[in-house]
């Protein structure tokens, strides 16, 4: 094998890693702004998906902490990073599972109206900076949900569209 090819390697694992790992700190509530500053550029997008963007690590941990305080928990399964490199930048394409357990529901995933589920697709852009790969730009397109949103809905998070494709106003 090539160094090339083992720089390569090494790039797809790291950005495969980096983007897990803010998938992971949603999980584990873990909204540290020093933390997600390891995680994105200064001046990081994320748009979420009702439509919301936020830039940089500190508002984007903060808006993230106060939105998942309804959540007694969640789990994000990401699969299939898809990833082209072109010098410093990386582009990401992976697949996204993810289900959200509202609070007082002692995870019982055996009632619908205890949580929701959605499946899409993440988007994101990567720079290297100094050595270390972190998320300039990401965004998830929810291509389906599942379960108990009526109190999305009722604190606004899910926008017109997103209602209107799941059936409901």
């Amino acid at each position: 094998m090539d160094q090339d090819r083992i720089t390569e390697f090494i790039d797809k694992s790291e950005i495969t890693s980096v983007v897990n790992s803010y998938f992971r700190a949603l999980d584990e509530k873990n909204f540290d702004a020093e933390h997600f500053a390891s995680i994105f550029t200064p001046q990081a997008n994320v748009t979420r998906p009702n439509g919301l963007s936020l830039i940089g690590p500190a508002e984007i941990s903060a808006s993230h902490e106060n939105s998942f305080a309804r959540f007694e928990g969640s789990q994000h399964v990401l699969a299939g990073h898809d990833i082209s490199l072109d010098g410093g930048t990386a582009n990401v394409r992976a697949n996204l599972i993810a289900m959200h357990m509202w609070q007082g529901s002692k995870s019982d995933a055996n009632k619908p109206e205890n949580f929701f589920v959605a499946g899409g697709v993440v988007r994101a852009v990567l720079m290297q900076t100094d050595g270390q790969w972190r998320i300039s730009r990401i965004n998830t397109a929810v291509l389906w949900r599942a379960g108990g949103f009526r109190d999305m809905m009722q604190t606004g998070a899910l926008t017109r569209e997103a209602q209107s494709a799941n059936g409901s106003q």
